[in-house]
């Protein structure tokens, strides 16, 4: 018989080879253990997943708002021309129309320019106009005659009488024969009643002939003829 089969009809084994270790028995508990891993770490994956989500910052919505609208403000109307009228000493007084913020040297021109007897120190040239406004250019002020007071004062301050050289041109001497009582009343030391005292004596004995007839008044003495000297004078 040949080697490697058997007799009585049994059945054939393939042969082994010697030395060789066996192989190992399938386990079928292996697919199990190997479906469970594979589902722990999906779950470990979704649940760091998970953990990582929550830990983030979470994203805050801004509304982006419009600029509220603002009203651009309307230019200043342009103002318009003024009326001014011009007087005094002007070579053309009248009324004039002048742009805004004119001065007065610009209603002077106007006008023609100052007049020879315009007196252009009292004038502020740059003065600003308002509408309906009057200008009036001045002329100087006339020289006013000296007053009793003012020519006792001088006669005081330099103790001069007319003798005494003073210069009283242009003074204006109060005449005791038509002066009144409160001309009188002006002159230095001489108050209502020695004034009232001086027309009462007139009245009764006529016209003064001299100054020094003046001490025959009650309350009139030398002194204070003396500081009348100079102030006074008689009419015919």
């Amino acid at each position: 018989m040949g080697r490697g089969k058997t007799t009585d009809g049994a059945a054939e084994h393939p042969l082994s080879t010697p030395g060789a270790p066996p192989a190992p028995a399938s386990s079928g508990r292996q697919p199990v253990v190997t479906a469970v891993l594979l589902t722990s770490l999906a779950w470990l994956v979704v649940a760091g997943g998970a953990l990582w989500l929550l830990r983030q910052p979470q994203p805050v919505a801004f509304q982006l708002q419009p600029a509220p609208a603002t009203a651009t403000p309307a230019p200043p109307p342009t103002p318009g021309p003024i009326q001014v009228e011009v007087a005094g000493a002007v070579l053309a007084p009248g009324v004039y129309e002048l742009p805004a913020g004119a001065r007065a040297g610009d209603a002077i021109a106007a006008a023609g320019g100052l007049a020879p007897n315009a007196d252009a120190a009292a004038l502020n040239l740059a003065q600003p106009l308002q509408d309906g406004e009057k200008l009036v250019a001045p002329t100087p002020a006339p020289a006013r005659p000296a007053t009793a007071a003012s020519v006792a004062g001088r006669a005081s301050d330099l103790g001069a009488t007319r003798s005494g050289g003073l210069d009283l041109a242009g003074a204006t001497l109060i005449d005791i024969n038509q002066a009144t009582v409160e001309e009188l009343d002006t002159l230095p030391a001489i108050g209502p009643v020695t004034a009232q005292a001086i027309v009462d004596y007139r009245a009764a004995n006529g016209p003064f002939r001299a100054i020094e007839d003046l001490v025959n008044v009650k309350g009139i003495g030398p002194a204070t003829l003396e500081k009348l000297r100079a102030l006074i004078t008689v009419g015919e």
